[in-house]
């Protein structure tokens, strides 16, 4: 048998919609929990901006359209569980400030601006497994191919700086081992698309400009 992306026999437009359901509850249920420790230290914008970011997200994978095609792969689902769940793991606990708390801040804004224009440039065509949806080459998508997860490690990092610790270092690594291999599934998932292979030639670089 060949490790092929495919959608799950039976799928449904039921089973969609319950997967979206459960993404978003998961992820408000952490939004939540972001912001009970920023009501108990009110000067942790970083956390109130998480949970913006967040529920932002929750919104967009509950507007999403049903996917074509979706990866069920076991290490395509396990990335995604990560890249849903990393946030169990995060010490939210008053943390060593490697950067004065503005400057976090600050990247935090910045990710969560790149994330949303590039969520807007996508549309109805976000989601968290690999899928097919529709080709995006405008907006944001004509500078990065994946303009998300660039947003994501600016805000990402901006989360870091202003809450150190060894713990969210470490969860931060597994997540972008896990968010690399998505990006991979990602694109043989969007090689289906007729001119992708032509897009990907102009657009060079996947979610760090000039890197990678």
């Amino acid at each position: 048998m060949t490790d092929t992306p495919s959608t799950a026999p039976g799928e449904s437009l039921l089973t969609d919609i319950l997967l979206r359901l459960y993404i978003a509850v998961a992820i408000l249920f952490f939004a939540a929990v972001a912001f009970k420790n920023w009501q108990a230290d009110q000067e942790r914008l970083t956390l109130l901006l998480l949970v913006i970011i967040e529920t932002i997200t929750a919104a967009i994978v509950i507007c999403s359209r049903q996917a074509q095609r979706r990866d069920w792969r076991p290490l395509s689902v396990a990335a995604s569980c990560i890249a849903m769940f990393y946030f169990l793991a995060l010490d939210l606990d008053p943390a060593r400030h490697l950067i004065p708390e503005t400057y976090a801040v600050g990247l935090q804004v910045t990710g969560m601006f790149l994330q949303l224009y590039a969520k807007l440039s996508l549309g109805r065509s976000f989601g968290v497994l690999p899928a097919t949806r529709r080709l995006v080459t405008t907006g944001a998508y004509r500078w990065l191919r994946h303009p998300i997860y660039f947003g994501y490690l600016v805000a990402h990092l901006g989360f870091l700086l202003g809450n150190g610790s060894l713990q969210n270092l470490a969860v931060l690594v597994v997540l972008y081992a896990a968010q690399t291999l998505r990006i991979q599934r990602e694109e043989e998932m969007l090689g289906d698309f007729p001119g992708y292979d032509d897009y990907r030639s102009r657009v060079r670089y996947r979610i760090i400009p000039l890197v990678y």
